[in-house]
């Protein structure tokens, strides 16, 4: 199973690199706007930075700062994710694996309000997601009480090979 998910991140990861700029962004505002009536029932927001080749999370980011719901964002430690606040996209900095990270100056807690970003290379719909293979966010959501929600494109939508230790979230959103 693990050469099986190997294989299919490398061959998604070079997919998402040829996204044609125009749909990426028609698609990122689609993504965005299904977020929205989340993010304004939700008490806090755990959200990721994203990359180049994923959903665009800046622009939610800074929407929910915008209408002063707070947000935090993970930094990646050995085999945990912890969140912090932040107040601004300008406080980030690269971090393990080149992500923009925010400084470890806020710490954050879930509750039952907050609501959870889950990035995936792919997803089936039904809450289960390939992420990029180093288990953070199946070892997050093991205890996390919130609302979680995995954000991907619809070209990859697909079956998703699980195994046990997979964490499945309540919500999907694609683009539409």
């Amino acid at each position: 199973m693990r050469e099986i998910k190997a294989k299919l991140r490398r061959d998604l990861i070079s997919c998402r690199k040829k996204i044609n700029k125009a749909e990426k962004e028609a698609a990122d505002e689609s993504i965005f706007r299904q977020l929205i009536p989340f993010a304004d029932k939700a008490g806090s927001v755990f959200c990721y930075a994203s990359t180049e080749i994923e959903v665009d999370t800046r622009r939610f980011i800074n929407y929910c700062l915008k209408n002063k719901i707070p947000v935090a964002l993970p930094v990646s430690g050995d085999m945990e994710l912890s969140f912090y606040y932040i107040e601004s996209t300008n406080e980030l900095c690269k971090g393990r694996y080149n992500i923009d990270e925010p400084p470890m100056i806020r710490p954050a807690f879930a509750d039952e309000n907050t609501l959870c970003i889950v990035p995936a290379l792919c997803a089936d719909g039904n809450g289960y997601r390939l992420g990029y293979g180093k288990g953070y966010y199946d070892r997050f959501l093991i205890g996390f009480k919130g609302i979680s929600v995995i954000i991907c494109y619809k070209d990859f939508k697909r079956e998703v090979p699980t195994e046990p230790f997979d964490m499945r979230t309540m919500f999907t959103v694609f683009d539409e």
